[in-house]
């Protein structure tokens, strides 16, 4: 199991990957947890990112936690767009 820490436009995200041989004996990796992200690395929860569309498993890890970065950088531009929605309201 490994996890990686990545930043989007000043937001920290965290995912987990774990692997499994398959039948074939090849390594095949998965999200473990639902991968996460807040605005700043001191004294903020963590939002954990909607993971309905990481299924599966994936051939590489890169993959895997290209995956799950990418929906938590989708989930973080819906947080940006939605603020800067209510600073015009």
């Amino acid at each position: 199991m490994e996890t990686r820490l990545d930043t989007f436009n000043g937001w920290q995200m965290k995912a987990t990957v774990a692997s499994r041989l398959t039948p074939a004996g090849e390594a095949a990796y998965f999200v473990v947890e639902p991968p996460t992200y807040k605005e700043s690395s001191t004294g903020v929860p963590e939002i954990p990112a909607n993971t309905q569309c990481i299924e599966g498993t994936f051939d590489d890890l890169d993959d895997a936690f290209r995956a799950a970065f990418d929906v938590c950088r989708r989930a973080i531009e819906q947080a940006e767009r939605s603020r800067n929605v209510q600073k015009f309201n």
